[in-house]
């Protein structure tokens, strides 16, 4: 028996087609911040916490990327929205990935930003499960130790990723890190989305590999890719007014 969805904390923005902001691993809605003054001018902005991020409830189920999908579903429902379109950073993106392939007819348009449908390499996937095993004897430290170099060169950007990590409750990391680990392939249902479709990445995030975007686009005719030069893992932060002008022209396709 699956778990009960949770209605999501979340803020409102703008007017017009409906898109909802979900962020990734181990932040909050508040990363999407400083893109608001330019993106709600061009539509209705939703930017909830996911379960057991920011403001939303916990609960003491792992996070799989399905189960953070029907969140996002049930606060659609809550908000009487039959359709929206997804952007996701990062963790984000998987759970984006995970409603285009159980809510297809729900959705309008998807947008990745640092994010991408592989699967968890056997590699990957046991760092992971090291992380959950710190998490687990000192809290959020072990995160802190090196995540904010590794996301961004910026050093400015890097004291932003601290404080939203120190905000993270361990019990939540560790939920999402199992999430993460236990994905599926996305690939296979990301071919039969015929949406406008939406690939931000940065040249300089270690954590994405532009072999990986090419091969995952190859077969999705309605995709766009933007490759910001100098950029990490947190483009929202990093270039917020060239992540605005790349996601306002894929919100111009979605008005039709």
């Amino acid at each position: 028996m699956s778990p009960d969805p949770v209605l999501l904390s979340y803020d409102l923005y703008g007017k017009g087609v409906p898109v909802i902001f979900l962020h990734g691993f181990p932040f909050n809605r508040h990363i999407w911040d400083d893109l608001i003054p330019d993106l709600a001018p061009h539509a209705h902005l939703i930017l909830p916490d996911l379960r057991g991020f920011g403001q939303s409830p916990v609960s003491e189920d792992v996070l799989t990327m399905e189960l953070l999908a029907e969140d996002v579903r049930y606060l659609m429902d809550h908000l009487g929205l039959d359709q929206a379109a997804l952007v996701g950073h990062s963790m984000g993106g998987y759970v984006a990935l995970a409603f285009a392939h159980l809510f297809p007819q729900r959705l309008t348009g998807l947008a990745l930003v640092a994010s991408h449908a592989d699967p968890d390499s056997p590699a990957r996937r046991e760092a992971r499960y090291q992380t959950v095993a710190q998490i687990r004897e000192r809290g959020i430290l072990p995160l802190l130790e090196d995540m904010p170099q590794r996301l961004t060169p910026n050093p400015g950007v890097q004291e932003k990723v601290r404080q939203f990590i120190q905000a993270c409750s361990p019990q939540a990391a560790i939920q999402a890190l199992l999430g993460m680990a236990e994905r599926a392939d996305a690939n296979n249902w990301l071919r039969e989305i015929h949406l406008p479709f939406l690939v931000v990445t940065g040249s300089a995030d270690p954590l994405i590999d532009p072999a990986r975007i090419r091969a995952m686009l190859e077969s999705i005719p309605t995709a766009t890719w933007v490759e910001l030069p100098g950029i990490g893992h947190m483009p929202m932060l990093e270039a917020p007014a060239e992540l605005a002008r790349a996601l306002i022209s894929w919100m111009q396709q979605l008005q039709g």
